[in-house]
């Protein structure tokens, strides 16, 4: 046959089919894939873009360059050629005066358009209610830190002076979303025009200053700039951008948008299980019609030929509703949830689309193609002979070739190989155990079945199982994977949630109180339990900066890489403990005891980047005091707790003769601020820090990952559905023969009900126990490798797996298998046979 004539009969079939029905559970299947893959692709697009915008306000740009003067206008043109918004502030250490009072603060000039992402917020008078600005100071006026206000004795409309500039207070600033880390950032701020800061004449040569220039736009501006940057930048300059900053932001993030990925696979997985069986189930019933061709001289490669060409014309019927359908599920999760998405998400790119696409295409050439090759193996026999097709050689090259395409295409949607490699070992681990249970259970039930006690229904369902062994495996595999799926999916979601809830408690600390002198540690602990104030342990804070490894100094051993990370490049804030900080986990080594010395623990991602391990020696400055110590444990620190953590800890006895400052974190509810004028009052030197709007930003975040979770939930369950229809309706024409038959001998239709509930309730329970293997290294994989999140094994996990799977695929099988039981024999036999 022509290639002409090959297409035109593959087009005259596949139409046919299509009207008949026929192909309707495999386009289901195929429909639901690309679907998922490409609303699952936009949506997280979109949610990435505007969740990282929202992390973006903590820096208040997209970019920013950092140095000690400003940038070379240079910059600041090909910025504006490049269409990016740019804007410049300033920030240094100063005094004020008001009367005759004085106060060291951290002055911050800005100027129009600050800032580029994030919200200054500002009240009328200080503690009050307060509301978003668009604006900035005018020249000539000031906005003031609410704390500085009993400080200086002064209210709205009294000025201050800075410098050699007099400025009038008009606002108080409750919020700056882009407030720096910096020690200086730690001071009470004043915000002022960036248009007086030569008439206060306080920055001279040397002045130590930090200038930033902050640069934002739509990503495809950004990113070349970003190169162009890493070219042009002096070295003397600091780039940062979203990844530099905001640790627990971006690991929540991190894991919301993996967890939409794993899901997302998941979901595609499935739905590439349920277009297998369709596939087989449509190759079953095109036996007889291939066997017709054969003997009319169709040759195997004109067989193959019409097969795969069929497969590429149902691609043109379901891949553009389905990505039509991706892209409306999209915008429709945006809408419904936009009272608590990011006040305004980036429109998705060209990609999600393009691997929607992509994944139909692996996904039915995949899974459809190797039981569709079955049919080149038919003989013209077949005419006389009802034999069986053959299983060719390539169906487990195709097989392998579309699960090696899945993994290579979830790892560029994700970005994540150790996501994709986990989910591929949970599902690829269930293939070998299925294959060496099924066979030791079934032999095992069979015996226990075979007993006089046992009822005819289980006996016969049971055998019914071991007279179809590969009919079974087939089965077992394919609900063992979806009952996992969820128990996976579910598992995830919940340790998530618990551990994103233990780090943010409705008590969460709300406010850090740095620069507690020694003299003062005794009264404030007795004033905040005077008043019940919920706070965290005091701890010390000495100043001192690394400056050796092992004997030798930073720069000599320390790559590029390693020389960027914060802790090399600038002072860092040390603790003594005699007892390991709450929320920390020791990971490696053991704990000093008290009146120890001469030790130091070390957090375990720092101690990772910088090659550090058990039994080295850290060298420090602490205002030219050298010390050197042993790393003698390794911790894990939440940084996500909103609470006081360090990367190094030493004990008491080694910094104890060292002068220090204190700090502790504590819970202040809204209708209790105004106790904070009193505490600033008692404790002048005492700087607060105010985490509300950071906390809130955070709980919003958390609050669309769960949404989020729920949502895909909901897409995994559809997605379990199709697999067990695909299931129930790949066997119904085996079971409508049999059916049949029993009917025909005098079977009543309740039993025949109750033999195929029998059946169904016993690969349910199978299915439960194989699929709580599974999903237990599954979740293994996932949380320790991936989410880094700590994993404990989950016993109930091992009955309630077997019982959903029982009540799932038994409600299951019951009701797709209803028709075989309320129809007529006579019927059943004109059918089946």
């Amino acid at each position: 046959m022509t290639l002409s004539s090959l297409l035109s009969t593959a087009w005259r079939q596949t139409h046919r089919d299509l009207r008949s029905g026929e192909l309707n559970l495999l386009l289901v299947a195929l429909v639901l894939a690309v679907t998922v893959s490409t609303a699952i692709g936009l949506f997280g697009d979109r949610l990435q873009k505007g969740l990282g915008r929202q992390v973006a306000a903590v820096i208040g740009a997209d970019l920013l360059v950092q140095g000690s003067r400003p940038v070379d206008a240079v910059i600041d043109q090909k910025a504006s050629e490049s269409g990016l918004r740019h804007s410049r502030t300033i920030e240094f250490p100063s005094v004020i005066l008001a009367g005759d009072e004085l106060q060291m603060i951290s002055a911050k000039g800005v100027e129009n358009g600050y800032p580029l992402r994030g919200q200054v917020r500002i009240a009328d008078q200080p503690f009050g209610p307060d509301q978003t600005t668009n604006t900035i100071p005018v020249p000539g006026e000031a906005w003031l830190e609410p704390r500085l206000f009993p400080l200086l004795n002064i209210t709205i409309g009294d000025t201050v002076t800075l410098g050699e500039k007099e400025l009038r207070i008009t606002r108080a600033i409750t919020l700056e979303s882009d407030r720096g880390k910096g020690f200086y950032s730690f001071s009470p701020r004043l915000l002022f025009n960036l248009a007086d800061l030569d008439d206060t004449n306080l920055i001279q040569p040397g002045s130590r200053v930090a200038w930033r220039n902050l640069y934002a736009g739509p990503e495809n501006a950004l990113e070349p700039f970003r190169v162009w940057l890493a070219d042009n930048l002096p070295k003397d300059y600091r780039l940062l951008d979203l990844e530099d900053n905001s640790r627990g932001l971006n690991r929540s993030l991190t894991r919301v948008t993996g967890f939409l990925a794993l899901a997302s696979q998941l979901a595609v997985l499935l739905a590439g299980i349920a277009i297998a069986m369709a596939a087989r189930r449509f190759a079953r019933r095109r036996y007889d019609t291939v066997a017709v061709l054969r003997c009319l001289g169709a040759r195997r490669s004109d067989i193959l030929t019409m097969v795969i060409l069929q497969l590429f014309l149902i691609l043109p019927v379901a891949i553009p509703p389905a990505l039509l359908l991706g892209w409306f599920l999209s915008e429709g999760t945006v809408l419904l949830l936009q009272d608590l998405l990011p006040a305004w998400l980036p429109a998705a790119g060209i990609t999600p689309i393009l691997m929607g696409a992509a994944t139909g295409m692996i996904v039915l050439l995949g899974f459809a193609l190797a039981p569709l090759l079955r049919l080149g193996g038919i003989t013209p026999l077949r005419v006389l002979k009802r034999e069986p097709a053959p299983a060719p050689a390539s169906a487990w090259i195709v097989y392998s070739l579309a699960l090696i395409s899945l993994v290579s295409l979830s790892w560029y949607m994700t970005g994540n190989l150790s996501l994709t490699l986990s989910l591929t070992l949970g599902a690829a681990a269930i293939l070998p155990l299925t294959g060496l249970l099924l066979s030791f259970i079934l032999r095992l039930f069979s015996r226990g079945f075979n007993q006089r006690q046992v009822t005819l229904v289980w006996r016969m369902a049971m055998r019914r199982l071991t007279r179809q062994q590969s009919l079974a495996l087939a089965q077992l595999l394919a609900f063992s994977l979806t009952l996992m799926v969820m128990a996976v999916a579910m598992q995830v979601r919940t340790d998530l949630l618990n551990q994103w809830q233990d780090q943010l408690p409705t008590d969460a600390p709300n406010y850090f109180s740095l620069n507690i002198q020694t003299t003062d540690v005794g009264p404030l602990a007795a004033f905040m339990k005077e008043r019940a104030i919920s706070t965290s342990q005091m701890y010390p804070i000495i100043r001192g900066r690394l400056t050796a490894i092992n004997g030798q100094p930073l720069n000599e051993i320390l790559d590029e890489e390693q020389q960027r990370h914060n802790a090399v490049n600038r002072e860092l804030n040390i603790t003594w403990s005699d007892t390991l900080p709450e929320t920390n986990t020791l990971i490696s080594g053991d704990w000093w005891s008290p009146g120890e010395e001469g030790e130091v623990s070390v957090e375990s991602h720092l101690a990772e980047h910088l090659d550090l391990s058990v039994g080295d020696t850290l060298s420090f400055n602490f205002a030219g005091r050298p010390l050197t110590v042993d790393v003698t444990s390794l911790r894990k620190v939440e940084w996500e707790n909103f609470r006081p953590n360090f990367y190094m800890v030493m004990p008491k006895a080694t910094l104890e003769d060292y002068p220090a400052t204190w700090l502790n974190s504590f819970h202040l509810p809204q209708e209790q601020r105004r106790q904070l004028n009193d505490m600033i009052r008692s404790f002048p030197a005492l700087t607060l820090i105010d985490m509300d709007t950071v906390i809130n930003q955070a709980r919003q975040m958390i609050q669309q990952g769960i949404l989020a979770l729920e949502a895909m939930l909901v897409v995994l369950f559809l997605a379990g559905l199709l697999v067990l229809w695909a299931s129930i309706e790949t066997t119904l024409d085996e079971r409508i023969k049999e059916s049949a038959l029993l009917r025909a001998l005098g079977t009543q239709g309740l039993q025949l009900q109750r033999l195929q509930m029998g059946e169904f309730l016993l690969l349910g329970s199978l299915s439960g126990l194989l699929a709580a293997i599974g999903a237990e290294l599954c979740t293994w994989l996932v949380f320790t490798r991936v989410l880094e999140l700590s994993w404990t094994p989950t016993p109930l996990l091992w009955l309630l797996l077997p019982l959903s799977g029982a009540i799932l695929i038994g409600a299951a099988g019951y009701l797709g298998t209803l028709r075989v039981v309320r129809t007529s024999p006579l019927r059943l036999l004109r059918e089946g046979l």
